[in-house]
């Protein structure tokens, strides 16, 4: 609990006497007083009790977060081209909306979760394949079935998506422990397509190479072009999002042929994947050859630069799991709607207007 005369406080500013919180929250007097004195400690239910009975929000009687030893307790695992590129200062501002989060779960009594642990060394295509089928039985999608909103499908299952500014080189980065479960940050100036590869990527490191995650990565060999683990990852990524009856199914008459755009830019609307994508899981899938694919490649990098394609695909427009457990807290007058605010780091007036939605959505 906070400094002992913190609950103090509050009972004495709402004029009430030890026994009169007692009976409000049916325990003794006795009881009380011990809580006021730090000889015993509330739950976490008798903390939402005092603070109704209070008449304040419960996260006004939690503990402040020792910020610098969950620090120390998060294993990072970064993707970036530059991994310098994440600040000391950005790396603790994204790590404190981890634990955030993780706060808001623990008041509405949510479960963190961490994805089944399938420990891969080196780069083994047969075994990434047979994971990805593994993964989207687990997200509940069958195999010829677009994923749909991937931000969704991942926090469905109790994994913390969040994302954030970050320098545009850095695709995201993830990070786990076992009270806090799995957080994956995403890029959030990135395109639809390539933010959901992301999260893809980070959920295949938290599958794959979890042992990593507390020690520093060896450095490459001069001999390999790719470290094997961006591989897996990217190679388990692109499996998830278009599996291989899918791909199959959708370039049947198409087999060693000439991909052409229209096609590569519907495939990309509907399962909110790239054109380069497409093209790199059609070669993996031994669909068409690895030159062929170069070919197509390079003409999309002459038409739209290295990173740009079209069409552009729309955000996702779903509330996120943050936002809803939020609401959900403010609702029942868990928070404030200022720690609501922090929390979603948005304006108080924006907190206002999306609980107002959210409120009138869950009605109808």
């Amino acid at each position: 609990m906070q400094a002992v005369s913190t609950l103090k406080a509050f009972r004495e500013q709402a004029g009430l006497s030890q026994q009169q919180l007692g009976e409000a929250i049916s325990v003794t007097r006795q009881t009380i007083a011990a809580w006021e004195t730090g000889e015993r400690t509330p739950t976490l239910a008798n903390l939402t009790k005092i603070a109704k009975a209070l008449g304040i929000a419960v996260d006004l009687l939690l503990p402040e977060q020792p910020t610098q030893d969950a620090n120390a307790d998060i294993g990072l695992l970064f993707r970036a081209d530059q991994p310098g590129a994440l600040t000391p200062a950005l790396r603790q501002q994204l790590t404190q909306k981890a634990l955030d989060y993780a706060a808001i779960e623990r008041l509405l009594n949510e479960v963190p979760a961490l994805p089944e642990q399938r420990p891969l060394q080196g780069y083994d295509e047969y075994l990434v394949e047979e994971v990805a089928q593994d993964v989207r039985s687990w997200l509940g999608v069958s195999e010829l079935t677009p994923l749909g909103d991937v931000f969704f499908l991942l926090e469905s299952k109790g994994l913390k998506v969040i994302t954030a500014p970050l320098p545009e080189d850095v695709s995201g980065f993830s990070a786990y422990t076992d009270s806090l479960g799995a957080v994956i940050f995403v890029n959030a100036s990135h395109p639809t397509e390539r933010q959901f590869h992301t999260a893809l990527h980070e959920l295949a490191h938290l599958i794959f190479h979890r042992q990593d995650y507390r020690k520093p990565f060896e450095p490459l060999s001069k001999t390999l072009k790719k470290d094997p683990r961006e591989k897996a990852a990217d190679h388990l990524s692109g499996a998830i999002a278009l599996s291989g009856p899918i791909l199959r199914k959708e370039l049947h008459g198409y087999r060693n042929r000439w991909l052409p755009e229209p096609l590569l830019a519907d495939i990309k609307r509907r399962y909110a994947v790239s054109l380069r994508a497409v093209l790199y899981r059609a070669a993996q899938l031994g669909l068409i050859s690895k030159t062929q694919m170069g070919q197509q490649m390079g003409w999309l990098n002459k038409k739209y630069g290295r990173r740009d394609e079209a069409p552009k695909l729309p955000q996702p427009s779903t509330l996120t799991r943050l936002q809803r457990l939020t609401f959900r807290a403010l609702v029942q007058e868990d928070i404030t709607t200022s720690r609501a605010a922090e929390v979603l780091s948005c304006p108080l007036h924006t907190v206002r207007t999306q609980l107002k939605n959210w409120i009138e959505v869950d009605q109808s």
